[in-house]
Formats: C-alpha cells, sequence, structure tokens
C-alpha cells in the first residue's frame, strides 16, 4: 500500500493509502512493562512521572502511576531492556532469572487502529524494602525522567483497580494477572 512520511520525530506518523480511503499510523518503537513485587513482604513496587497527554484541568501536573517500562531505542533483548529500566527507574537490580514475561512472550498492540507500538508484559520479584527511599527521585535526567517509587501493598491493588485511581492499561492488566496467578505468591 501506498504510504507518505508526515513528520519524522521521536516517533513517524505516516499516511498509508487503503481501500477504504486514507489512514494515519503512528510509527513507534516497541516497549517493555515490567511489573516489580515481592511476595515475602507482599507489595508491588510501581512508578509516578509526569507525563505531558495526562495533562487535564483536573491533573494540572499531568501525573501518572505506571509500571517500569523502556522503549526499544537500543538494541537489546526484552529481558535486557527491562532488567536495564528497573536498575534506571527504581534503583532495582534484578537478574535474567528473576524476570517472567507473560503472553508466551509476545507482545501486545496498545492502540491497533493507529499506533504500531506493541508492548512486552513482564513480572519480576524484587527485594527493595517497602517504603524505601520514597522521597528519592530516579530515571535518567537526561531523558527529562524525574521518577518516584510508588510502593502498594497486595490488599489494596483490587480496591486501586476498583476505584476509578489506575489510569494506565498496563498497570490495570498486571495488577489483574498478579491477583489472578498464583505463581507469583
Amino acid at each position: 500500500m501506498p504510504q507518505r512520511l508526515v513528520y519524522d520525530g521521536f516517533l513517524k506518523v505516516k499516511v498509508v493509502e487503503t481501500p477504504e480511503g486514507p489512514r494515519e499510523v503512528v510509527q513507534v518503537t516497541n516497549s517493555v512493562s515490567i511489573l516489580l513485587f515481592n511476595p515475602d513482604e507482599k507489595y508491588v513496587l510501581l512508578i509516578r512521572q509526569a507525563r505531558v497527554p495526562m495533562i487535564s484541568d483536573s491533573n494540572p501536573g499531568g501525573f501518572i502511576v505506571e509500571t517500569v517500562a523502556g522503549r526499544f531505542d537500543i538494541n537489546v533483548g526484552v529481558t535486557a531492556l527491562a532488567i536495564k529500566e528497573a536498575q534506571e527507574e527504581v534503583g532495582a537490580t534484578i537478574e535474567e532469572s528473576d524476570v517472567v514475561l507473560l503472553n508466551g512472550g509476545k507482545p501486545l498492540a496498545l492502540s491497533p487502529g493507529v499506533l504500531t507500538e506493541r508492548a512486552y508484559l513482564a513480572m519480576a520479584k524484587v527485594d527493595v524494602p517497602y517504603g524505601e527511599a520514597t522521597d528519592r527521585v530516579f530515571g535518567v535526567a537526561d531523558e527529562g525522567e524525574s521518577i518516584q517509587r510508588v510502593f502498594m501493598k497486595f490488599d489494596e491493588i483490587t480496591d486501586y483497580l476498583n476505584s476509578g485511581q489506575c489510569e494506565d492499561l498496563r498497570v490495570f492488566t498486571l495488577l489483574s494477572m498478579l491477583l489472578m496467578s498464583e505463581n507469583f505468591e
């Protein structure tokens, strides 16, 4: 199908001619999202950071709670990227054997009507003491990251998911998977 590039930056926007007419496609790299959890202390370790698309009247800072995540803008495998991002975004050291890829290790489409990105979902056990360094800022300053740790006890997850507080699809999915799984407790 014929394509026309209309924007080329961090992402690319193309217009693709289809039998149904022109369609805009946002082309970006794939990503990995990893839910860090501690089965002994029964908590998950999430992150909180500002995201410009989340700015609204009710959230002028654009803050959102997310999982540790990263994009494949470097040439590494899924597990290696998860390990790198856990260290950068929350200071957690995890090993390759700690990472469990979900969905048979296949990435999932996030918004297939417009976006090429597919996300790998993963979980990993961590041994960060509960509540440690919640006031410390993590992330890569050169990339504009200013990340705070968010600890959530397992017994708080259901209320979080049912209250409308969760705004991130990957957080919702991974927390739901954790609740359904007996393998992670």
